[in-house]
């Protein structure tokens, strides 16, 4: 029998949880969910404060589509979505991307490119925004190995050649990167290239003599080839694909969306794997070959030859995002899974912290995808992009991220917790007229107050925003009130607060909380990103020299360190139900 509609909550090293669908009356506006109702504290309570609806009553109505209450479930999933978006670190920790934006990228901007051929690129290929990303298809491998082709036996980047059981990677090494981004000499063949010459590698650099103002970002590691649902926006939303058996066809998914975007007016796609890179649709409009420079091969290689960790090196240098304004997103026009009412309840029971598209759900995707078309056309006639939402990510992560963890700490005095306290909440407390419920509600609403939203996107994101703030205001105050109300001497106060403050850590799961801190010049800061790293580099990541980087691998590829095609299969009593 089918599963009920419902909606996923995930939280890392919890089940998820599920709230019902709302019922089909449900009126979409935006408000302040600042009622008292929402505070623990019994003298806490807040007003709420609504604003104008920004959905038609047909809109409102449709129970399939987006809604304020699928936005405030999942708020902690959305607030990460915004501030991880084109930024490499984020989207390596949370891979399964759920979200499209409309992005934009200006006149005059270089990209890269490598390849086989000196001359300019026609039609469709891929584009890298940094340089040792775009060289990696730009040099000859040894013994010329074509593309698509695996090493000899014994070679040391394949698969097969993985680790022991209990040696760093668990699972293997990853193959070498390939020359070219196409998938294959086949495919090669199939562009009119019978016999590919591969002896040489060019590095192509485009400068884009337009502003490129049609472009979609698909957040998460969207370029990684792999079962573990990198692939679930492109293939089931995008492609209307019901299964993932064409997980390496990379050259076929391109020609795909780019068909949809002839349709749609899109020119290009921006995705992540070790950088970012965007799958441009025609290289003859809008972009001019500036050099095409031939890479070190045979005895020309030395020590110039690039090795996979400075391309690892390059990605780590975007953790915090590709810099020089050299793309903007539109989140006023962003789409995302997490504001309807989907199942995106991960088919793989060891993987629940990881979301996936319902690829079954034909009508729930449809409507996703028909809701993108018109937000994608909304945002192309707008000269500019809308609110800046990223940055009010940015400045709430940056007030409460360190103080939040160093309270939580389990070391962590109630002197020290009381102190980072008044630092965090004495900006909306007037000592002359103390007034908690007022200062709470300031406190939700300090960094929301310059957005103003204006399409079905931002009232999600400021719904999802708004739910973060309460959240964290309503704990802080709570806990200040245990710890100044409570009697001292006893420690139940403290460890009531612990607790609190654990569970809002827990709620949050911020990505700033699994960054190394400053590592060594010849070290990176290494979390998984495709198609290196192990389980243990995702859950941990660390600073990494080289020589321990490249015997990474494994996560990936979790049936014995091989790549699988497909979804994982549903549990027992899920396939039976």
């Amino acid at each position: 029998m089918p599963q009920a509609a419902c909606r996923i909550s995930i939280n890392p090293g919890r089940a998820p949880s599920f709230s019902p669908k709302p019922p089909s009356s449900y009126k979409m506006a935006l408000y302040f969910l600042l009622a008292a109702s929402a505070f623990v504290l019994p003298a806490i309570s807040a007003s709420s404060k609504a604003q104008a609806p920004l959905f038609s009553s047909s809109e409102a109505a449709g129970s399939d589509g987006p809604s304020l209450e699928s936005a405030r479930a999942n708020a902690p999933q959305i607030f990460n979505t915004i501030h991880s978006s084109m930024r490499q670190w984020g989207s390596s920790l949370n891979h399964n991307g759920m979200s499209l934006f409309p992005a934009r990228i200006p006149n005059n901007t270089h990209l890269y490119h490598g390849t086989h051929k000196p001359g300019a690129v026609k039609g469709m290929e891929w584009l890298a925004f940094e340089i040792e990303h775009a060289e990696m298809f730009a040099r000859v491998p040894p013994e010329r190995r074509r593309p698509g082709r695996p090493g000899k036996p014994g070679y040391p980047g394949r698969p097969g050649n993985r680790p022991g059981p209990g040696d760093p990677g668990d699972g293997g090494a990853p193959r070498p990167v390939e020359l070219n981004w196409a998938e294959g000499v086949e495919e090669l063949q199939s562009m009119g290239e019978d016999e590919p010459d591969f002896s040489k590698g060019y590095l192509h650099i485009y400068r884009t003599i337009r502003p490129l103002t049609n472009l979609v970002y698909i957040d998460g590691m969207s370029a990684g080839k792999c079962n573990m649902g990198t692939l679930d926006t492109q293939d089931f939303l995008l492609r209307n694909k019901t299964n993932g058996d064409d997980i390496f066809s990379d050259r076929n998914r391109g020609l795909e969306l780019c068909a949809l975007g002839a349709e749609w007016g899109i020119e290009g796609f921006v995705r992540m794997e070790m950088g970012f890179e965007i799958i441009f649709c025609e290289f003859s409009d809008g972009l001019v070959l500036e050099s095409a420079r031939q890479r070190p091969s045979g005895d020309n290689r030395s020590f110039e030859g690039l090795d996979q960790f400075e391309t690892l090196r390059g990605a780590s240098m975007r953790y915090s995002g590709i810099t020089g304004q050299r793309l903007k997103l539109d989140y006023s026009g962003m789409l995302s899974a997490f504001w309807y009412d989907l199942n995106m309840t991960n088919p793989d029971p060891k993987r629940q912290d990881l979301p996936r598209l319902p690829a079954t759900d034909v009508e729930g995707l449809g409507r996703m995808k028909t809701d993108f078309k018109a937000a994608f056309q909304e945002s192309s006639r707008r000269k500019d992009v809308g609110n800046d939402w990223q940055g009010i990510t940015d400045m709430i992560i940056t007030r409460y991220s360190d103080r939040l963890q160093l309270m939580a700490g389990n070391n962590t005095s109630q002197e020290v917790i009381l102190s980072e306290l008044a630092v965090l909440l004495n900006l909306y407390l007037d000592y002359g007229n103390f007034d908690i419920p007022t200062a709470a509600e300031k406190c939700s609403v300090h960094y929301l107050i310059a957005a103003v939203p204006e399409t079905i996107g931002d009232s999600m994101i400021y719904e999802a925003l708004s739910t973060v703030m309460n959240e964290i205001c309503r704990t802080l105050f709570r806990v200040r009130q245990l710890l100044l109300e409570e009697d001292t001497t006893n420690s139940s106060a403290l460890d009531k607060s612990k607790s609190a403050l654990k569970a809002l850590v827990d709620y949050l799961n911020w990505t700033t909380w699994k960054e190394c801190g400053k590592c060594a010049y010849d070290e990176i800061c290494f979390v998984a990103i495709w198609p290196w790293g192990s389980m243990e580099d995702h859950e941990h990541p660390s600073c990494m020299k080289k020589d321990v980087l490249l015997t990474r691998g494994g996560y990936w590829f979790m049936q014995g360190g091989q790549p699988v095609r497909g979804r994982p299969k549903p549990p027992e009593d899920e396939a039976k139900s």
